[in-house]
């Protein structure tokens, strides 16, 4: 399984570090539909396909088409953005939660309710196919004449603006994979109502995220990414600290609604910044943050073994801490 994954993330990551260059030559439109149609035929596949090492091929291809997908739409959605002339990007994030938690749940009902995974992952490829052909034609087709390597490395505040957000995502990957063990192990919920500490931390980052650009308009982005980092670090050292689970999910549903709009925000800086184009800015940025949410989950549970659990899990707040410390990089407003 470990190395199924590594397929996954590795794909992701090389078709993330190269997608600003694709963007540039041939334009949001042509890059999202064709990475959709990548996605939606590796989809089809992966419910079918028994071999090992086949398996693991379709999957760094399908891990190439999602995170080639997820560049290109990031770029889009701060292109809508900077041509409206006002904030949309914690709206939009806020629809990528919505349509996780949708996707998760709907695979999750079919598969206990005696549906096929081959059966499953077709439906979720059909589910690409109709939304590719509803809107594929109305993307932006913007493309610049970007000249040099299509592979462009992070440099000044786009560095930063990475770094922050590998953190960011890092203590969201860490929130899936480890915040369960610690109301079951450390708090004493049963393990069966322990998945609740991470439904309301998505949950509030949801509902926060669908204010979220509201919020910044009103507070200016540096003050939201300030607040927001102080708050959740605030959240983490109530859920390791409180003397019972409930206690702990109040404080991971801190979390939530500090963490929810610093992650757009960060891409609405990226986009905007000078040092480099938006697409390769946005490429960098999204690179450093799923570099996050791959090697998150380990690093706790590596330290986890040496520390325990809440105190590895208190790292987080550290993380958070720094990124309150570094929010000056964020533009104002």
């Amino acid at each position: 399984m470990g190395c199924l994954l590594l397929c996954l993330g590795v794909g992701s990551i090389l078709a993330m570090l190269s997608c600003g260059g694709l963007v540039s030559k041939f334009g949001c439109r042509r890059v999202i539909n064709s990475s959709m149609v990548v996605a939606a035929t590796t989809l089809s596949l992966l419910g079918s396909v028994d071999d090992l090492y086949l398996t693991g091929m379709v999957l760094a291809v399908f891990g190439g088409a999602i995170g080639t997908m997820d560049v290109a739409m990031n770029v889009h959605a701060t292109a809508v953005e900077q041509r409206s002339g006002r904030r949309m990007m914690s709206g939009f994030h806020a629809l990528y939660s919505i349509g996780g938690l949708a996707g998760s749940g709907s695979a999750a009902t079919a598969l206990s309710t005696g549906v096929t995974p081959a059966a499953t992952a077709m439906a979720a490829a059909s589910a690409l196919v109709i939304a590719l052909a509803l809107f594929g034609r109305h993307f932006l087709s913007d493309k610049t004449q970007a000249r040099g390597s299509s592979l462009v490395l992070p440099r000044g505040s786009v560095l930063l603006l990475g770094s922050m957000c590998l953190m960011l995502l890092l203590v969201e990957g860490a929130m899936l994979d480890w915040s369960a063990l610690l109301l079951s192990g450390s708090k004493a919920m049963p393990a069966v109502q322990s998945g609740m500490g991470y439904a309301v931390f998505a949950g509030t980052m949801t509902a926060m995220r669908l204010t979220g650009d509201r919020i910044a308009a009103t507070l200016g982005a540096r003050r939201v990414v300030r607040i927001g980092s102080a708050l959740g670090a605030s959240g983490v050292a109530l859920a390791v600290f409180a003397p019972d689970a409930t206690l702990t999910i109040a404080g991971f549903a801190l979390m939530g609604i500090g963490c929810a709009n610093i992650v757009p925000i960060l891409y609405s800086a990226a986009g905007a910044n000078k040092s480099m184009s938006s697409q390769h800015a946005i490429a960098a940025t999204a690179t450093l943050g799923y570099a996050g949410t791959l090697t998150g989950p380990a690093a706790i549970g590596f330290i986890a073994h040496g520390v325990g659990l809440p105190a590895a899990f208190g790292l987080l707040a550290v993380l958070l801490v720094l990124v309150c410390l570094a929010a000056n990089i964020v533009p104002k407003h």
